[in-house]
């Protein structure tokens, strides 16, 4: 209240008259024999409020006003109420003849002093409602020069817009000339790149075919070399004196050495091709069971045994393959198999389906593979302890490896020593083929 004084000016008096006007009445009802009004308590609140008025800034909004004399004449008519009661003890002390006077001129006081707080109450307000106005006005005059102003960027900006998308325009016109331009020329561009490129992918595959040949023939085709060359010395020096059977050993000494550089040949080549990235891969539908299938019954043919024993565990072994490749890879596998293992031993070839692969599993119940070997099994060259004493010239696995790997296959072992060797192949499902449509 004390914060806002001039708002709250007019509930004070307003308090003090009512104030007056309950003290007034409980004179009246005690005088009249009302033994439940309390004129004492009403003559303290009205002091109260009195003295509330008469309080700093209360007093000071009133004298700002010219009504401080009222103020003090109320104050001095209080304490001459106070007075009257208190000379007289009991209840005679509140006697409306002696008091009447004092609180008529008493509210008297504070009627003028709430008309003048009201009308000054009414001043201010409407003071505040004009400058309220004054300053609607102006906010109306804002709002409506901002209007017009935004009108006149609107159209500044529709015309702008206008003239840049004109713009835009013409320059996507000339942008379009010059990406039809840019694409002849790149098109361009890019054949002569990608011929460049084939060009010299060739070149490289011939120079890499070239030096991996050769690289091959120096490491591996002296040990046969060799040995021809000392059987053929020896024959040509002591002939008469090898007897025929000693002779018909050192032919066949002599046959079986031309025999392994056949071998070893053709693995070279075949390596050579594969690094010099030669050997294509022709894929189509094929029958992986009718391949092993085919396999076993050449085996039988040229060995005269049975040692190959085909198992299928899927109908619909169809895979998406080179068959010259696979039948390659499948004839290593199967060369090994029977090498490495006792003759009483049968081989199993056993193909399935597995999710979208078709496997071929080459079981052999050989000597196995050494823990220690196992990682280097299919690295060139390479040949394990349990190779020791027998032909081969260590690039049939790689080789192997290298011709699934073509066709988005792979090889891969396990191996128990003493127990066997499992080699298996996979390769990608295809889908099953109608008979009349079949590839293989």
């Amino acid at each position: 209240m004390r914060v806002n004084v001039d708002e709250n000016m007019l509930w004070v008096v307003t308090q003090a008259q009512v104030a007056s006007h309950r003290l007034d009445q409980a004179i009246n009802r005690q005088a009249l024999g009302d033994l439940r009004e309390d004129p004492e308590l009403r003559l303290d609140i009205l002091t109260s409020r009195l003295t509330l008025l008469d309080d700093g800034p209360q007093r000071r909004y009133l004298t700002n006003e010219g009504l401080a004399a009222r103020l003090d004449d109320a104050l001095l008519q209080m304490q001459a109420l106070r007075d009257s009661a208190t000379t007289t003890e009991g209840m005679n002390g509140f006697d409306p003849q002696r008091l009447t006077p004092h609180l008529d001129a008493l509210m008297a006081s504070l009627n003028r002093i709430a008309n003048r707080v009201m009308m000054a109450e009414w001043e201010s307000t409407g003071a505040r409602l004009d400058t309220y106005h004054s300053s609607l006005r102006q906010v109306i005059a804002s709002i409506i020069g901002i209007g017009l102003s935004g009108m006149v960027l609107v159209m500044l900006l529709v015309i702008a817009l206008r003239q840049r998308r004109a713009a835009q325009r013409e320059l996507m016109v000339h942008r379009d000339r010059l990406e039809e331009e840019v694409e002849r020329h790149v098109y361009r561009y890019r054949q002569t790149s990608e011929a460049l490129a084939q060009s010299l992918d060739r070149e490289r595959g011939v120079s890499e075919f070239y030096r991996s040949f050769a690289a091959m023939v120096s490491h591996q085709f002296r040990t046969p070399l060799a040995v021809i060359d000392s059987g053929l010395q020896r024959l040509q020096r002591r002939h008469l004196q090898f007897s025929p059977e000693q002779r018909s050993e050192r032919y066949t000494r002599l046959r079986e050495a031309v025999t392994q550089m056949t071998r070893l040949v053709e693995s070279s080549l075949t390596a050579a091709r594969i690094d010099g990235k030669q050997v294509i891969a022709s894929l189509g539908r094929h029958s992986l069971r009718r391949i092993v299938d085919e396999l076993c019954h050449l085996e039988a043919d040229v060995s005269g045994t049975r040692r190959l024993q085909a198992r299928h565990g899927a109908e619909d072994a169809w895979a998406w393959c080179d068959r010259t490749l696979t039948e390659q890879i499948l004839a290593n596998l199967v060369e090994n198999a029977v090498k490495y293992s006792p003759e009483s031993q049968p081989v199993h070839l056993t193909t399935a389906r597995e999710a979208n692969q078709i496997i071929c599993r080459v079981t052999d119940f050989g000597r196995g593979i050494a823990v220690d070997e196992q990682p280097r099994l299919f690295e060139r060259f390479f040949r394990g302890s349990a190779a020791a004493g027998s032909d081969g010239t260590g690039l049939g696995l790689n080789i192997a490896r290298h011709l699934a790997q073509i066709q988005h296959g792979d090889l891969t072992m396990c191996s128990r020593p003493g127990e066997g060797t499992t080699f298996t192949l996979r390769l990608p499902a295809a889908e099953v083929r109608e008979n009349g449509n079949e590839q293989s």
